[in-house]
């Protein structure tokens, strides 16, 4: 079947303002135009907390609240060095000549770094780590009475603790870390996530997979993991990146993008674009959108309409 990407180059356009730290986007909206259309530029969109389908703009949904609260104009300006070339490779998907283009392959590896490291799935992971973290060394210190009874008297000048009530309140004391440095450590993890990705990601191919029918979804946790054996999809189901057997997402209603030992490109069934759709249904975390009015319309407003994803 011959794809058509209809107005594909015409929907290239990538957004350099600053954005609103306190809504940012976990995909790019350049990616989510990709999905829109009409004269609205509208996606069929999924919100799992209001628990409806309905249409908007790519600039209302897929956002995160405060996702790098800590100087998020670093993060803002690292991630607009890949959205910023990613026409250029759009345009050698649409004309099937980015196995060709060794540039074009590099901007589809940072595009799959981008969006692990940009996932409300994997700061869903950061913070299930810390939390876990923090619960361990408070277990810790609790089984230290006398290292709690000395933190008690040089937090108040002194004075004796008078019972168990007293250690427990240094014991949690210790342990409560200011908002500001908990955003701060997060952004500089994100930076470190997505350096480490792309280092991954270098070691290994692209191959692009073109819908010989039916269309893909997309959620804002995209980038999904998989493993053989294992029920999760993505890191915050147990899949994290250096343990997973596939690397998958979408691109646009036609494509996805994968990592491979070898460059490949490869027509896929209406049942492999199926199987894709279900990773980013059971994969998603509060959005999961598609093209209005086609065939990922209809699965999506089926499958919400008979489940409840998991």
């Amino acid at each position: 079947m011959d794809l058509s990407f209809g107005d594909f180059s015409a929907r290239l356009r990538v957004v350099t303002e600053i954005r609103d730290p306190d809504g940012q986007h976990t995909v790019s909206r350049v990616v989510l135009r990709q999905f829109a259309m009409g004269r609205n530029k509208s996606l069929t969109v999924y919100d799992r907390t209001k628990g409806r389908v309905f249409r908007t703009g790519p600039g209302a949904v897929f956002k995160c609240s405060k996702f790098i609260a800590h100087d998020a104009q670093e993060a803002e300006n690292r991630w607009g060095l890949v959205e910023t070339r990613l026409p250029k490779a759009y345009l050698a998907v649409e004309s099937r000549q980015a196995l060709e283009d060794p540039a074009t392959l590099d901007i589809l590896r940072d595009v799959l770094a981008l969006h692990w490291a940009r996932s409300p799935a994997t700061r869903a992971l950061h913070e299930k780590v810390g939390d876990e973290v923090l619960r361990e060394s408070r277990l810790s210190y609790a089984r230290q009475p006398e290292v709690l009874r000395q933190l008690f008297r040089a937090r108040t000048g002194g004075l004796h603790p008078g019972g168990i009530e007293a250690l427990q309140w240094v014991n949690e004391d210790l342990h409560r870390i200011p908002p500001d440095t908990m955003n701060r450590f997060f952004a500089e993890r994100n930076a470190v996530h997505y350096q480490q990705a792309r280092e991954y990601f270098a070691r290994f191919q692209i191959q692009i997979g073109y819908a010989s029918q039916g269309e893909f979804l997309i959620g804002d946790a995209p980038v999904v993991t998989l493993k053989h054996g294992h029920n999760g999809r993505g890191p915050h189901q147990g899949v994290p990146l250096l343990e997973a057997d596939e690397v998958v997402m979408p691109i646009s209603p036609d494509v996805v993008i994968g990592l491979a030992r070898q460059a490949e490109v490869i027509t896929l069934t209406p049942e492999q674009v199926t199987r894709v759709n279900e990773y980013q249904w059971q994969s998603f975390i509060r959005y999961i959108g598609c093209r209005p009015g086609g065939d990922g319309d209809r699965w999506l407003r089926e499958v919400v309409s008979t489940s409840s994803p998991g």
